[in-house]
C-alpha cells in the first residue's frame, strides 16, 4: 500500500487489479501470433507486437524498448536502443538523454513524467523489468504534450507487462543464445583467416576436427552412398540387377545417372556382353536410324559396307538410352517394335535380326509431361518404364558430399595432392549449397580448389571464392542476371514506384542473404542496415529460408 499511498490516488490500485479487457484481449492475440515465429527472432517480434498494442493503448506517439545492460565498476549501465514504434514515423524526442535512460532502467516500478515545463520533456511513461544476469529492458512510452497520460497509467502499464513478462524472459534467452552462437562461428572464422595468413596448418591427424568425415557406404556397383534416401535407390537396384526388366532413371543431369545404369549391368549374367550408351540428345537427326538399327551397302550415298548398329553389336548385354526424352518421334516408333519383339530391320534391308537387350533409360524430363503433350509416345513410355527409378539430386543427400569429396581427390592422382584434405567448414560450405549442377558440378569445384591451394588444408575461403563464382546461378531467370560484382534487375515500365523499390529491395536483400549462405551477421555488415532492419525486410518480402538455404 506504500506505492499507492506515494501515488496518491485510489485509481491506481483499481487500474492494478483490471486492465482494459479489450487491449487484453488485443494483447493475447498479437503474441499469439508470435507462436510460430523461429525462436531465435521471437524476442524482437515479440516486443515489437507489445509496443504497438502499448502505443494505442495510451494514444502516444512514440513507444521504444531499450536494453539495459548490468552495472559496471562504477554503477553505469550501457543503453542500447533496439526497437521503436510510433505514430507517424515520429522519432523520440531528443530531451531523452542517456542519463535519464539509465536511471529509468535502473528502476523496479513504473515512472510517471508529465510535468509543465518547456524544459523537461515531452510526457514519459516507462517500465523497467529484470531479464538475467543484471540486464533489463526498459519500455517508454512518449505521450502527447497536451493531453499527457491518465493518473492510472503507471499501474496499467505494469499490469499489462507483467502478464508477458515470462515470455519476454524466454525469448531473450533464446535470443542472447543465439547471437552467443553466432559470435562463436564468427570468432572461429576469424582464426581460420588467421591461420590461412600465416600459412599455419593444422595437422589432421593431431586434430580430427580439420578431416573430412569419411562415414561407411552402401556400394552397389561404382555407386556408393551413405545417405539414407540415396541407399533405397542403390537397393532397389540390387534387387532389379538380374532381372530382365526394363528400367526408367529419372533425374536432374549431373546425378549420375549413367553410373546407375552400370551397376545394372556390372556383375550380372549380361556383363559378358556390351554396354552401349546411346546419347539420343547428342545424335543428329539424319543419323540417328542408322546408329542405332544399322545399315546395309548401298542403303544411301556413302553406304560403301554393312554396318551393324548399337542394339545388334551389343546383343545379349544392356543399351543404355541416355536422355531417352530427345528421341526424335518417328524414332520412338521404329524403338517400339525393337522392344516390344526383339527385332530390328537394318536401313536398307528386307531381313528381321532378332536381338536379345536389357534397355534402361534415363531422363531429366517428366516423360508423362511430354506424353501429354504428344512429343513422347505413351506406349513406347509405358515399355520402358516397367520400373522407375528416381534419383536424388545432391542437394537433398548432402551427406554424401564428404565423401564425394575425398573420391574426387584421389581420382585426381597427383602425388602432390595425395594428402590434401579440406577443412570441416570449407565442407559445410559445400553441403549448404544448392548444386544446381549436381555431382559434376561438385567434381569440378573439388579439383579446381585443390589444384588452386598450395596447402595441404584447403580452407573455407578458397570454396567461397569458387562458389561465390557460381552463385549467379541461383538468381538467373527472364528478369534477374547475376555476376559476382553486380545483379540486374529488368522491371517493367509501367510498374509504379513502390512497386519498383519493393522489387528492388527484395533483390538486394535475396542476393545478399544467398552469397553469405544465410548468415545474418554477414549480411548486415555487407548491406550496412541494423539487423532488426533485415528480419523486418525479410518478413514484409516474404522470403523463406529455402531461397538461400
Amino acid at each position: 500500500m506504500d506505492l499507492v499511498q506515494d501515488c496518491g490516488c485510489l485509481e491506481y490500485l483499481e487500474a492494478f487489479i483490471v486492465v482494459d479487457r479489450s487491449f487484453e484481449i488485443e494483447l493475447s492475440q498479437e503474441l499469439h501470433g508470435t507462436a510460430g515465429v523461429r525462436s531465435d527472432r521471437r524476442f524482437e517480434v515479440l516486443v515489437d507486437s507489445l509496443l504497438g498494442v502499448l502505443l494505442k493503448r495510451f494514444d502516444a506517439r512514440c513507444a521504444t524498448l531499450h536494453l539495459i545492460s548490468p552495472p559496471d565498476h562504477e554503477g553505469n549501465r550501457l543503453v542500447d536502443e533496439v526497437l521503436v514504434r510510433s505514430v507517424g514515423g515520429q522519432r523520440p524526442s531528443g530531451t531523452i538523454d542517456q542519463l535519464l535512460l539509465e536511471n529509468l532502467g535502473s528502476l523496479e516500478v513504473p515512472q510517471l513524467i508529465q510535468d509543465i515545463d518547456p524544459n523537461t520533456p515531452d510526457p514519459i511513461l516507462s517500465y523497467s523489468v529484470p531479464l538475467i544476469d543484471g540486464e533489463r529492458v526498459l519500455f517508454l512510452i512518449e505521450g502527447d504534450p497536451e493531453r499527457g497520460f491518465e493518473k492510472s497509467s503507471q499501474a496499467t502499464i505494469q499490469s499489462m507487462i507483467d502478464q508477458v513478462q515470462v515470455d519476454i524472459l524466454d525469448a531473450y534467452l533464446f535470443r542472447r543464445q543465439s547471437r552467443m552462437i553466432e559470435k562463436l562461428e564468427a570468432r572461429l572464422e576469424q582464426l581460420e583467416d588467421v591461420l590461412a595468413q600465416q600459412k599455419i596448418e593444422i595437422d589432421p591427424e593431431c586434430d580430427e576436427s580439420n578431416v573430412i568425415p569419411v562415414a561407411e557406404a552402401f556400394i552397389v556397383g561404382e555407386v556408393s552412398t551413405v545417405d539414407p534416401a540415396m541407399k533405397e535407390v542403390l537397393a532397389q537396384v540390387e534387387r532389379l540387377r538380374e532381372t530382365d526388366l526394363n528400367v526408367l532413371i529419372h533425374g536432374e543431369t549431373g546425378t549420375g545417372k549413367q553410373l546407375l545404369a552400370r551397376a545394372f549391368h556390372d556383375g550380372t549374367s549380361r556383363s559378358a556382353y556390351c554396354f552401349e550408351v546411346v546419347s539420343c540428345g547428342a545424335l543428329a537427326p539424319t543419323l540417328i536410324e542408322g546408329e542405332l538399327f544399322g545399315w546395309r551397302k548401298g542403303a544411301f550415298s556413302g553406304a560403301d559396307e554393312d554396318h551393324a548398329g548399337v542394339f545388334e553389336r551389343s546383343s545379349g548385354g544392356t543399351v543404355l538410352l541416355d536422355e531417352v526424352g530427345d528421341l526424335p518421334l518417328e524414332i520412338q516408333q521404329k524403338l517400339l517394335r525393337v522392344l516390344q519383339e526383339g527385332l530390328l530391320r537394318p536401313v536398307g534391308g528386307s531381313e528381321q535380326i532378332s536381338v536379345n537387350l536389357r534397355f534402361l533409360a534415363s531422363t531429366r524430363y517428366d516423360l508423362q509431361e511430354l506424353v501429354q503433350a504428344g512429343k513422347f509416345r505413351e506406349d513406347l513410355y509405358y515399355r520402358l518404364a516397367g520400373f522407375v527409378l528416381e534419383v536424388p539430386p545432391l542437394r537433398e543427400r548432402t551427406a554424401d558430399i564428404p565423401n564425394f569429396v575425398q573420391q574426387f581427390i584421389s581420382e585426381m592422382g597427383l602425388a602432390s595432392d595425395s594428402s590434401k584434405r579440406f577443412s570441416e567448414s570449407a565442407v559445410r560450405e559445400l553441403m549448404v549449397y544448392p548444386w544446381p549442377g549436381n555431382i559434376q558440378q561438385l567434381k569440378n569445384v573439388v579439383q579446381q580448389a585443390v589444384l588452386t591451394c598450395n596447402r595441404r588444408i584447403v580452407p573455407r575461403k578458397l570454396v567461397e571464392q569458387y562458389l561465390g563464382e557460381l552463385n549467379g546461378e541461383r538468381l538467373q531467370g527472364q528478369n534477374v542476371r547475376s555476376t559476382r560484382e553486380e545483379v540486374i534487375l529488368k522491371i517493367p515500365a509501367s510498374e509504379g514506384f513502390n512497386d519498383i523499390i519493393a522489387e528492388v529491395e527484395r533483390l538486394v536483400i535475396l542476393t545478399a542473404l544467398q552469397r553469405n549462405r544465410g548468415n545474418k551477421s554477414r549480411v548486415t555488415k555487407q548491406l550496412k542496415i541494423p539487423r532488426q532492419t533485415l528480419y523486418n525486410k525479410i518478413d514484409r518480402y516474404g522470403i523463406e529460408e529455402s531461397e538461400y538455404k
